[in-house]
């Protein structure tokens, strides 16, 4: 019965030694990278992807068919891409993006080409991509125009 006792308690000595040493640390594991997109029906509708890589300096919105309001008039519908510097949360969970004098990028073909002047660069921007509840919120200001909208993620 001794000896019985003697290895349980070595095994659950050995068991605590293991779980204290473990890897895992503590909080939040927050991801270096995503790759997040909103939600849409068709292809014709508004719907970004958002590019988030924490390791970077900026990170990328893809934003597709886009339409700015410039005062009673609207703008045609245009791929943009705006790269900005991102943050996250300290549950790893809400990355926002923000800025403001943020060179665009509009897609001319298939290549990415730099809006030109200053009247196209991106200000006042605010995004907030929530990976828990699944939702984006976006606004910006760019060429006199404003846009902001919101939606649920994929």
């Amino acid at each position: 019965m001794k000896k019985l006792f003697s290895i349980l308690f070595l095994a659950t000595i050995l068991g605590m030694v293991f779980t204290a040493c473990s890897d895992e640390k503590d909080g939040p594991v927050i991801p270096k990278t995503q790759n997040l997109e909103s939600m849409y029906e068709k292809e014709t509708d508004t719907h970004f992807m958002f590019d988030i890589n924490i390791n970077k300096d900026s990170s990328s919105i893809y934003m597709y068919n886009i339409v700015f309001r410039i005062g009673d008039a609207t703008s045609p519908a245009m791929t943009l891409r705006v790269d900005a510097p991102v943050s996250v949360d300290k549950n790893g969970k809400v990355y926002t993006y923000a800025g403001t004098n943020i060179m665009a990028y509009m897609m001319r073909g298939t290549t990415w080409t730099p809006m030109p002047g200053d009247d196209y660069r991106v200000n006042n921007l605010l995004c907030t991509v929530d990976t828990n509840v699944k939702t984006y919120f976006i606004k910006f200001d760019c060429h006199g125009g404003h846009f902001e909208e919101s939606g649920k993620l994929k």
